[in-house]
């Protein structure tokens, strides 16, 4: 699958229309910051792993429809795939460019909440390199801008900014995922996604 399309199931409009179709509350922002968290902290998570988490995360007792499962299905897949592919193409799920600053600055803010409680979840908490403590320090400080991040006026400096921070989070995210993963060009999960 090419990494164009490995990037569309990330698609924060994609994801926030199957929350709507499932009547859930949750930000899908913080729905794939926990799983790249997860995934970045070394530790294994299989499919049926995420999607118990996503069922809790969400508070449902399951799918109303299955074109929202392979939604969140596609969502494990190509995140997984853009981390372990080797071309640093993973892109947090938030709100694109045509949304507000502010609304893409309040997603970038949940995203970076979703991946500490993601990175948090997987229990892995010991023999952290410095690194790795300097980024979840960061990370945190960014989760817990919302209420700037909802100030924020549309303006070429404020853009910049955020840009750059959303770049410093994808790239961050990346990083903390190969200290722990051979890179594998070939990785592509989505060919396995027909789990039931």
């Amino acid at each position: 699958m090419s990494t164009e399309m490995l990037k569309d199931a990330l698609d924060f409009d994609l994801i926030a229309d199957v929350f709507v179709s499932e009547s859930i509350s949750a930000s899908p922002a913080e729905l794939h910051g926990q799983l790249c968290g997860y995934l970045a902290s070394g530790v294994t998570l299989p499919l049926e792993d995420w999607l118990a988490m996503v069922v809790e995360f969400c508070d449902i007792e399951g799918w109303k429809e299955d074109a929202s499962r392979a939604a969140i299905v596609e969502l494990y897949t190509s995140t997984l795939t853009l981390l372990q592919n080797g071309e640093y193409a993973l892109v947090p799920c938030i709100s694109d460019d045509d949304a507000e600053l502010c609304e893409r600055g309040v997603t970038l803010s949940q995203w970076a909440h979703g991946f500490l409680a993601g990175y948090g979840l997987s229990g892995q908490k010991k023999d952290l390199s410095d690194e790795t403590k300097q980024v979840l320090r960061d990370f945190a400080n960014i989760s817990g801008m919302q209420a700037e991040m909802r100030a924020l006026e549309d303006n070429n400096d404020n853009e910049t900014d955020l840009t750059e921070l959303v770049e410093y989070v994808r790239l961050s995210a990346m990083m903390l995922y190969s200290e722990h993963y051979e890179v594998n060009p070939n990785a592509d999960h989505s060919k396995q996604s027909s789990l039931h």
